[in-house]
């Protein structure tokens, strides 16, 4: 039971140090995550992993049903929004988004080929996926809100985020899986010695 409420109040903690300290209490949770599974996952009991995944998966999908159900329904709450936003400043959005997506995916997967064998290089192909599936605004979205009431410039900044996140949900996610079986991108099987056993079953 200890080891349960620590690993659910590690993030919850992280966020008011963080908030307490003018920083993102969002991003605290995002790095508080890495660390908890990097250095408490190996730590705790197989009873306690277990627990503590199915409630992560539940509340995990509960939060990301909300987040979305915000997303779909928000922009559509704000009187004429691209009257606040501007077609010049949409379009400059979409280009600038997508140009970043693009170099950061170049430049990462580039790094990342440096340390990695031939067969296991991330391909052009790949990386165009990558570029194509993209994130899908969930953290955007709840750090725009935070943004739209504490900046000046918060409510432009919350359409766009509200605009390009149906443009990516609703436009590439539909297209996603036709653009995989287009670019042969799968999963592939890894040698059985560097497959992750799953010990919790």
């Amino acid at each position: 039971m200890t080891e349960i409420s620590l690993m659910i109040l590690c993030p919850l903690v992280a966020y008011f140090v963080a908030s307490g300290l003018y920083f993102s209490g969002i991003v605290s949770i995002l790095i508080n995550g890495v660390f908890l599974n990097i250095y408490a996952k190996p730590n705790i009991s197989t009873a306690t992993r277990k627990i503590i995944k199915m409630l992560y998966e539940v509340v995990a999908h509960t939060a990301e049903t909300i987040v979305f159900l915000f997303l779909g329904i928000g922009l559509f709450t704000i009187p004429d929004p691209f009257k606040t936003m501007g077609f010049g400043t949409f379009i400059t959005m979409v280009l600038n988004l997508n140009l970043a997506r693009i170099l950061n995916i170049a430049i990462v997967s580039f790094l990342v080929n440096l340390q990695r064998s031939e067969n296991s290089k991330i391909n052009l192909k790949t990386q165009f996926v990558m570029w194509f599936s993209g994130l899908r605004g969930a953290m955007a979205y709840a750090l725009a809100l935070q943004a739209s009431s504490q900046l000046s410039v918060g409510p432009v900044i919350l359409i766009m985020t509200l605009v390009y996140s149906l443009i990516t949900i609703l436009g590439f996610g539909t297209c996603l899986y036709p653009v995989l079986q287009l670019m042969d991108v799968k999963n592939k099987p890894r040698p059985l010695g560097e497959v992750e056993l799953d010990t919790d079953n």
